[in-house]
């Protein structure tokens, strides 16, 4: 009995446009996979290598929520052990959906607000996003663009990054969102990995600009938290990415590099989340 499975892997074709689903033999969407991606000749979404790094704490969050679950839920009369073990796994991953879907939210709303200077007040994250606004009209001197497809013509892959903004104090800054929940009285510490995505996003880009983490706590509204990462931190983030599309490739056997040439995507501006 199969109880997890791994999330879909976000692809991209060539021209930077994202193709996160294909069609069925039946004509109806599912997840595009790496045999789609072999086939069409697809780019990995920075996201999809990151994968391979090994990630402990939320291995072993999502291990908690399991045997919370497990612990707490109680049993059906007459449901089998296959059933129930099922049941602990789809509440077990509530949490971790919901946020998802908070991350998601919020970033389709940071996108008008970059845009527009708009927040719905129907919004699912409307307080929050006003605290957004708040930092936005406070910080980004000029938006050169938000949430854009960006490609790497060398080694091969894509990702969606969330902002390009000059930053009244930074200059020209590439910003990715994040959201999290951070207890009250703690510190919002962010991960290496964001780094090694940021550092990704910054080699596609091709320019050597300042990188910034703009952490949101999504336990409760409340102004956003920068994090701007030194140019010692994203060398070694270069690398390690690196180091990581290496191993991918070598984990799928699949080198993105050996397709077509990369089609110019200077233009293309997406909303799909990375």
């Amino acid at each position: 009995m199969k109880l997890f499975s791994p999330d879909s892997a976000h692809w991209y074709q060539r021209d930077g446009v994202p193709l996160h689903t294909v069609l069925s033999a039946k004509g109806e969407p599912r997840p595009t996979t790496l045999r789609d991606a072999r086939k069409l000749s697809l780019l990995p979404s920075v996201t999809n290598i990151l994968g391979v790094i090994a990630k402990p704490e939320l291995t072993a969050w999502l291990q908690e929520q399991a045997v919370m679950a497990a612990l707490t839920l109680p049993r059906l009369a007459g449901e089998t052990e296959d059933a129930f073990a099922k049941r602990v796994v789809e509440d077990s991953l509530t949490t971790r959906d919901g946020a998802a879907d908070f991350g998601t939210a919020f970033h389709n709303g940071a996108e008008r607000v970059a845009k527009t200077l708009e927040v719905d007040p129907q919004h699912p994250a409307a307080a929050w996003l006003q605290h957004y606004r708040v930092w936005y009209q406070g910080n980004a001197a000029l938006l050169n663009w938000t949430e854009r497809v960006l490609v790497n013509r060398t080694i091969g892959y894509a990702g969606t990054a969330d902002l390009f903004i000059e930053h009244a104090v930074h200059g020209p800054v590439l910003v990715d969102l994040k959201t999290m929940k951070v207890k009250p009285g703690a510190k919002a510490s962010p991960y290496k990995s964001w780094c090694y995505q940021l550092a990704a996003y910054r080699k596609a880009l091709g320019l050597p600009v300042k990188c910034m983490n703009l952490i949101v706590n999504s336990v409760e509204p409340a102004p956003p938290i920068e994090h701007v990462w030194s140019d010692a931190e994203m060398e070694l983030g270069a690398d390690a990415f690196e180091a990581a599309h290496k191993l991918w490739t070598i984990e799928k056997g699949y080198a993105p590099c050996g397709g077509p040439p990369v089609i110019d995507v200077e233009s293309v501006v997406v909303t799909t989340n990375n």
